[in-house]
């Protein structure tokens, strides 16, 4: 097991147990950590953004569909999509968008409010 260690856009800071067989966002849901996620998690949206604190090496590889997607929105270097990234260890990061009331889109979270 690892931690995540993720920043929401508030400023709050959470720590959640991780298995490497789950996607980042996967194990964000399942700790009711709210991020947006528009759509549902399958690389096609880029709301589930995250900014990774210094070394990214314990994260998945980046995958065709993850390339094109942060291509796409245009994130600088250290961006990764939670709904593909999986940690094989410790790591440190920023949500970069919580979900908002009113932008929870399609099967987007907001959190418990």
């Amino acid at each position: 097991m690892s931690r995540l260690i993720a920043k929401a856009d508030d400023g709050t800071v959470r720590v959640v147990e991780n298995s490497p067989a789950r996607s980042v966002l996967s194990s964000l849901l399942l700790a009711d950590v709210p991020i947006r996620h528009d759509c549902g998690g399958i690389a096609y949206c880029g709301t589930c953004r995250i900014r990774v604190a210094g070394d990214a090496a314990g994260l998945s590889a980046i995958g065709t569909s993850e390339r094109e997607r942060l291509e796409a929105v245009k994130a600088p270097p250290g961006d990764r999509l939670a709904c593909q990234a999986r940690a094989a260890r410790d790591i440190e990061f920023e949500i970069l968008d919580s979900g908002k009331p009113g932008r929870e889109g399609l099967g987007g979270h907001r959190g418990k409010e």
